[in-house]
């Protein structure tokens, strides 16, 4: 009996795939029929996997581009951010910004003072500091033949010297209102306006209970900077002068590390040159110098002026008034 041979299929790739379309002969329909059903079913799946690798490649390519767009946009804002505070290179001619405030250095070097500078037009202005002094004095404790006194000193807390009352200036005070902060701030004592600020015209009715010393400009008398000080002296009287605490002693506080009464007298013998802070044992032997009465202080100006070879600096520049 005569057989038909069998009708072989195409072998190909899967990339390359190309269903087996069978014959339409009767004898050859039901024979392939499975055959054709299985063939079509791994073409369709090799057509969705081939679909699916392409749709993932391309999901990771713009998950990559919109994750670059995002961080670029971010470090722009930053730059942008950075330049408002930075601003623009400082001028050939003006001080950096780490210039233009001094903490250290003596001011015999070129580093003088605080500098504020324009940003505008690179224009420098170098000024000193404004800050005051006060000889806070009373009657001594054993003033038995009167015009005994001891001065009032505080201790400081960094260098352990002995220094007058004071402080800086602050912006917008005055010089006799930065006197009443900081006596009060340093030894709890609190001066009522009307010694210290003028309530009338009248001169003869409105005479201040705070007197001036002098001014003391010498840019060497602080190794911290260069400072102008105003130095003034006051009677504390315990009837007039309160005390934050109600006792009427002085007590320190702020940066004081304790507030003693130094007799007058003593200051250029027994308390002399280191003992005291810069150039306040200068100020000290003005204040003495204007008070002077060998009677009271049984001293001339003979024994004065050998105290004055412990000051920092004998030249020291100041300008000082008569008498107190």
């Amino acid at each position: 009996m005569f057989r038909r041979p069998k009708q072989q299929l195409p072998t190909t790739s899967p990339s390359t795939f190309t269903p087996y379309l069978p014959s339409t002969s009767p004898s050859s329909h039901n024979h392939n029929k499975h055959k054709d059903t299985a063939d079509i079913q791994q073409f369709t799946m090799e057509v969705s996997s081939q679909r699916r690798l392409h749709h993932s490649h391309g999901s990771s390519n713009q998950n990559k581009r919109f994750l670059q767009t995002i961080l670029l946009t971010f470090t722009v804002a930053i730059l942008l951010q950075l330049k408002k505070y930075i601003g623009p290179p400082p001028s050939s001619n003006c001080l950096t910004k780490q210039d233009q405030t001094w903490h250290g250095g003596h001011p015999a070097s070129t580093k003088s003072g605080s500098c504020w500078c324009g940003s505008a037009d690179g224009y420098c202005m170098c000024t000193p500091a404004v800050a005051i002094d006060i000889v806070l004095y009373s009657k001594s404790s054993d003033d038995n033949v009167g015009g005994r006194y001891d001065v009032w000193a505080v201790r400081r807390g960094d260098t352990g010297q002995l220094a007058t009352i004071g402080g800086f200036v602050d912006l917008g005070e005055t010089t006799e209102r930065a006197v009443q902060r900081e006596v009060e701030e340093e030894t709890g004592i609190i001066i009522p306006d009307e010694l210290i600020i003028p309530q009338s015209n009248n001169k003869k009715e409105n005479q201040s209970a705070m007197k001036l010393i002098g001014v003391y400009s010498d840019p060497r008398r602080d190794n911290r900077r260069h400072i102008v000080s105003v130095a003034y002296a006051l009677e504390f009287s315990p009837n007039v002068m309160t005390t934050k605490d109600g006792s009427s002693v002085p007590k320190a506080g702020d940066d004081a590390k304790e507030v003693i009464a130094v007799p007058l007298r003593d200051i250029g013998i027994k308390f002399k040159g280191d003992d005291w802070y810069a150039d306040h044992l200068s100020i000290l032997l003005d204040f003495k110098e204007q008070i002077l009465d060998d009677g009271t202080l049984g001293q001339g100006l003979e024994d004065l002026n050998s105290q004055r070879k412990w000051e920092l600096y004998g030249d020291v520049a100041r300008s000082t008034c008569r008498k107190i």
